[in-house]
């Protein structure tokens, strides 16, 4: 016969952390908000965020990792596990053995999640517990790759000599030559690229406005202003952008798009850029396309079982149209590509136009 689990609740009373009228004040809290009582005793200020993960490993038979503990954070791998899956799920790897791997997780209960990381990362996994605060603290602390965007910190600055910088539109034909990697203007250029990459990007606007250029990242589907380049900058890096995708550098009274491939770090990353006339001159939007975001397959795409079975029918039709639409960032180029990857056999022929 197996073994009742303790509750959360007598666990804490038994450790002395909270009183047992304590507990039932939580759980009215907990009630009326639909909350876990856990996060009901945080709220309330009755117990620590720690010591209920404490408990929440006392209670499910795991063990409790602590992140602040000395020499502990060490041994986290992050390099065993994308580092999307990371931050999303805000999970850390401890290390791997025998094709199992040793996640630190926050939430004992979210079984979903974890049936999708054994999908996922094709493994067995052996759970540890640590409260989210610290396991969020140790993402924002330990794995960032690139530094934060400071108001102060200006891409000119660390890229263009400021001598350089005040001839750049007399000799915009030298400054935005593609073989000329070391030119200012094409290392500014760069250095924009990859940053947005590193910083996780979807999207890069540059817009010209009446004293300046401003340059903004969307990330997460927010936009943030990153920096404003000087006014005089703009024709160079306007130009430089537009010649690297391909487009007419003269031409700047029609809509042109174009696409730039680079290589970042391992990666090699495509952006999808736009130019359009603007009052103060052409604003170039540029859409970033990972080549791994999109390679997901259908089964990860969140459908529900009824729902893929319904739309796997659709798209095996042998003729007719379906519409795939949704604002920026929603999902609708890489469920196209999942289409594409799950009709892309040896006795098929598939055409595309963009």
């Amino acid at each position: 016969m197996a073994r009742s689990r303790k509750k959360l609740g007598d666990i804490l009373v038994g450790w002395g952390m909270v009183t047992a009228d304590q507990v039932d004040q939580a759980q009215t809290k907990s009630r009326g908000t639909g909350k876990r009582l856990g996060d009901a005793l945080v709220e309330l200020g009755l117990c620590t965020e720690d010591q209920v993960a404490k408990a929440l490993a006392s209670q499910f038979n795991m063990e409790y990792v602590d992140l602040a503990a000395g020499g502990v954070a060490g041994q986290v791998d992050p390099k065993l596990i994308p580092e999307d899956l990371i931050k999303k799920h805000m999970i850390l790897p401890m290390g791997k053995n025998n094709g199992r791997i040793t996640l630190i997780v926050h939430d004992p209960n979210d079984l979903e999640m974890q049936d999708m990381l054994r999908f996922r990362l094709n493994a067995e996994l052996d759970l540890r517990l640590s409260s989210r605060s610290q396991i969020k603290s140790f993402i924002e602390g330990k794995l960032k790759q690139t530094k934060q965007v400071e108001a102060g910190q200006s891409l000119v600055s660390e890229s263009i000599d400021k001598s350089v910088d005040r001839s750049v539109d007399r000799s915009v034909d030298k400054s935005i030559d593609i073989t000329g990697e070391e030119a200012p203007i094409v290392r500014l250029v760069n250095r924009i690229l990859t940053e947005a990459c590193k910083m996780r990007a979807s999207d890069i606007h540059v817009e010209p406005m009446a004293d300046r250029v401003r340059l903004r990242y969307r990330i997460d589907g927010v936009c943030m202003e990153r920096d404003n380049l000087p006014k005089r900058m703009q024709n160079a890096v306007l130009s430089r952008l537009k010649l690297t995708a391909g487009m007419n550098i003269a031409e700047k009274r029609m809509p042109q798009d174009g696409r730039i491939k680079i290589q970042v770090d391992a990666d090699t990353i495509d952006f999808r850029v736009s130019a359009c006339p603007a009052y103060h001159g052409e604003s170039v939007v540029l859409r970033i396309l990972r080549a791994d975001a999109v390679k997901i397959g259908l089964v990860n795409l969140g459908f529900e079982e009824d729902q893929l079975a319904a739309f796997n029918k659709i798209i095996r039709r042998p003729n007719g149209i379906f519409l795939v639409t949704g604002p920026t960032g929603s999902g609708k180029t890489t469920t196209l590509h999942s289409v594409l990857g799950s009709l892309n056999t040896v006795d098929t022929k598939i055409w595309t136009a963009e």
